[in-house]
Parts: structure tokens; sequence; C-alpha cells
């Protein structure tokens, strides 16, 4: 089959991709955020700065692959 005939396997690749969230919702909140004292939040962020663009970039891309992802299951679907 190819890859044109076949939905399931482009909407499968999209799903994996959704593997990057766990860095977005564990592992960065739990170096950056300190709960309940804004000015720690506010110095990790500065001195994590690297880490917290890795974040923000995390959430756009999972974002836009949830659209993706979306609208394969809807073709395989309908």
């Amino acid at each position: 089959m190819s890859m044109i005939k076949n939905p399931g396997r482009p909407a499968g690749l999209l799903y994996l991709l959704l593997m990057t969230s766990p860095l977005r919702l564990i592992y960065i909140p739990a170096k950056v955020f300190v709960p309940g004292d804004a000015t720690a939040t506010a110095n990790n962020i500065a001195s994590h700065e690297t880490l917290s663009r890795l974040g923000m970039l995390a959430e756009l891309f999972t974002g836009m692959a949830v659209i993706f992802v979306t609208l394969a299951f809807y073709e395989i679907l309908m």
C-alpha cells in the first residue's frame, strides 16, 4: 500500500510526535517553577533561559501536532 492510500501511517507518525508532551508537562515545570515563590521562579527562568525557551517551543509544537493528529484521525474515521 502506498502512503497516499493508507491514511493510518501519517496519523500514527503524527501521534508519535506527541511524545514531546512529557518534556513540557513534567520536566520543565519541575526545573523552573517554584510553587508559592514568584521571585525564585523568575530567577530560575532567568538562569535557565534555554530551558524556558525550549518549553515554549515544545508547547507550540505540541499544540500544532494535536491539531494535525485530530485532522488525520478525522480523515481516517470519516
